[in-house]
């Protein structure tokens, strides 16, 4: 059995008592450049990118740290049972996405596991007992759902948002959670003087606060546009384009 956790956090507070190997998903696709050729290609962009945007990032190797757990999933046999913890929010999906294409040519069976909590809780508000029920009450994915969210990493990689959001509104009935989260996806794509919805939602709050408190902008971001899912480094690397654009001018 395998469990694959969208993040430290969830990996910190994960039961003891669910049986099962652990791998932790530790990138922010949703954040920067993916299309590639090879997913080997892919690691080399992505290393690239966050030692460039995230300096803190830097000091730890990103083969070491992050490739080595993406590794466990490719390799993990067809006999092992695969259970992917993800919840609904735009960053979450988008590495759900790419998981999904790593098990592509796997046949063995792989659940989905999601919060009942809502988009701002997310399985950090959930205790012990209610990730262990979360854990019993996985969704078994057909193979018509894998395909589609294999799909999905493909369309996002080249950016295809006409026929991601098309697809999402027809698989509504098995997966609910898609359209919206691909709807924040093009809500966030910049257009024209509109700089996308998280940028200009930071301009809206800091105006509506009163204030360049980074801190207090964050947590008002975050529950106010929980869609988004993005972590304090997102949203704090917006607010400094913001800040530089604003100098610019």
């Amino acid at each position: 059995m395998l469990h694959v956790l969208n993040g430290d956090s969830l990996a910190s507070s994960f039961p003891a008592s669910i049986p099962g190997e652990i791998a932790i998903v530790r990138e922010a696709l949703v954040d920067g450049p993916v299309n590639a050729q090879s997913v080997e290609e892919l690691w080399l962009i992505r290393e690239k990118y966050l030692s460039h945007n995230y300096p803190e990032a830097a000091q730890e190797n990103y083969f070491t740290k992050v490739v080595s757990e993406f590794e466990k999933i490719m390799t993990v046999s067809s006999e092992t049972k695969v259970y992917l913890w993800f919840e609904h929010d735009l960053f979450c999906q988008v590495n759900l996405w790419f998981v999904v294409n790593l098990l592509n040519k796997r046949k063995g069976p792989i659940y989905l596991v999601t919060p009942t909590t809502d988009l701002i809780e997310g399985f950090g508000g959930m205790n012990v007992l209610k990730l262990e029920q979360a854990y019993r009450d996985a969704k078994l994915l057909t193979a018509n759902e894998r395909h589609i969210l294999n799909d999905m990493w493909d369309l996002y990689q080249r950016q295809d948002i006409s026929e991601a959001i098309t697809l999402s509104k027809q698989v509504s009935p098995e997966l609910p959670f898609l359209y919206p989260a691909v709807a924040a996806w093009k809500e966030s794509i910049p257009n024209g003087n509109n700089p996308g919805k998280p940028k200009a939602a930071l301009k809206e709050i800091a105006a509506e606060l009163g204030t360049d408190d980074f801190g207090k902008i964050f947590r008002a971001f975050h529950i106010k546009h929980a869609i988004y899912g993005y972590g304090d480094l997102q949203v704090k690397r917006l607010w400094e384009e913001l800040g530089r654009e604003k100098l610019d001018k």
